[in-house]
């Protein structure tokens, strides 16, 4: 995972599946610390590298990949903005 601070309040991520080739969506979210983070959204799997925009003030904020049946398959370490 990637991320961008925008000048508008919004944060671009940018996810890559890595090889795993069952991830058939990005979740992202964010909270007020590691353990309480809320999810924000979904995107579908869009190629190797998948670009989101959300709005956030986080402060942490990270993505998790899901499944064509929605199971959990990794997320990623959160990151304060």
């Amino acid at each position: 995972m990637a991320i961008e601070q925008r000048p508008d309040d919004t944060v671009a991520l940018y996810a890559s599946w890595n090889v795993a080739t069952e991830v058939e969506t990005w979740e992202v979210l964010a909270g007020p610390g590691p353990g309480r983070l809320e999810a924000l959204g979904s995107v579908s799997r869009n190629g190797f590298e998948t670009g989101m925009v959300v709005q956030s003030s986080g402060p942490y904020i990270t993505v998790r990949s899901d499944d064509r049946s929605g199971r959990v398959l990794g997320t990623a370490s959160p990151v304060t903005l």
